[in-house]
């Protein structure tokens, strides 16, 4: 979120974690960032509105597949972007079953989480200990990408007639209105012409030769990574959210942690090295203000590009924060590894010993 630094000067650093915190305080304390939540949600889907939804399969955490073709045409779409971690999303859940309840077959209903800081084990426990019984899946990241995830909770409606219809944060009247509008309205009979999604390959893996990289940082700045040449060294590109250390530090103390550990790992390596280090930052919940904030509350000094379409999380196979991935000077990616591997901590363990 975009807040003015000047008056936080003299401020004490837990009273200004607090003032910083969105979700875990402000939604608490009664502060609107819900309507920042808002704003950037729909600020993702107003491209969308009115355009036919992909047609896509989606594959449940029981195994079943729902299949989008079979759905535009008889019944609109509720999809919800969700995680375990994240406050609002847990306040909503309550409201998110009664709507599943209340439409039953009238409307197919997905709950879609984020797959950050997640797995099936969390997301089982989540589900029991909420009482969910709707659909649900993990995504990999794919869903994000192709309906536009930027915060969470996020929702959106998919009319009957297989049209983007409504892209929302908050679970309020304006959301309830457009949700019984969709469920109302006649399809109009005519064929569908919606797109097909065609799922690509998963990105950069070990072994993977990388093209030359060129980059723009949030200062505008070039950076330029070219492999198999005389000059070439080793290139870090670590994956991140500016959000991740104090947003997590309760609900996932485990990734919190990490992404502390790795920031501060990178701002103990020397600026003249054997590796050119570059992060990357998630469009979740991230802006340039938001990550030009983050630099001055961590005084770091790596360069951060921002990863506006996810098109470089997507290039690298990349769906967790943090993750790392090194490139060695002839292209090939030797190491890759996130939170979610076993091997990550023996891997930042490797890239403190590199000098």
């Amino acid at each position: 979120m975009a807040i003015q630094f000047k008056w936080l000067i003299k401020i004490p650093f837990m009273v200004y974690l607090c003032l910083f915190s969105f979700a875990q305080v402000a939604y608490a304390e009664g502060d609107d960032y819900s309507s920042e939540g808002e704003r950037r949600a729909k600020i993702a889907g107003e491209s969308l509105i009115g355009t036919p939804a992909p047609k896509i399969k989606i594959r449940s955490i029981e195994g079943k597949t729902i299949d989008l073709a079979q759905v535009y045409g008889e019944k609109p779409v509720y999809i919800k972007f969700w995680a375990t971690w994240c406050v609002p999303c847990r306040e909503q859940m309550p409201g998110f079953e009664d709507i599943y309840k209340k439409y039953g077959d009238e409307v197919q209903v997905i709950a879609v989480n984020t797959g950050i800081s997640d797995n099936l084990e969390s997301v089982i426990t989540f589900r029991e200990k909420m009482g969910l019984t709707m659909p649900i899946t993990i995504d990999d990241g794919e869903l994000a990408r192709v309906f536009q995830l930027r915060v969470t909770p996020q929702h959106l409606l998919i009319d009957k007639n297989g049209k983007f219809a409504y892209f929302g944060h908050k679970d309020d009247q304006g959301f309830h209105q457009v949700l019984d509008s969709v469920v109302t309205e006649k399809s109009t009979g005519k064929p569908l012409n919606n797109p097909t999604f065609v799922a690509k390959e998963t990105g950069y893996k070990v072994g993977d030769l990388v093209p030359d990289i060129s980059l723009s940082t949030i200062d505008e700045q070039s950076l330029s990574f070219k492999f198999n040449t005389l000059k070439s060294k080793k290139v870090a590109v670590v994956f991140f959210g500016p959000w991740c250390e104090w947003y997590l530090e309760k609900t996932k103390p485990k990734t919190s942690k990490a992404c502390t550990q790795v920031r501060e790992l990178l701002e103990s390596k020397p600026s003249i090295s054997n590796i050119r280090w570059v992060t990357v930052s998630t469009n979740l919940w991230s802006s340039v203000t938001d990550l030009k904030e983050y630099r001055k509350r961590y005084r770091t000094t790596m360069p951060i590009v921002f990863d506006k379409d996810g098109a470089l999380f997507k290039q690298f196979g990349v769906s967790q924060i943090p993750t790392i991935a090194i490139i060695d000077p002839d292209g090939k990616i030797s190491l890759k590894s996130s939170i979610q591997n076993g091997d990550f901590y023996s891997v930042l363990q490797t890239i403190s010993n590199v000098k």
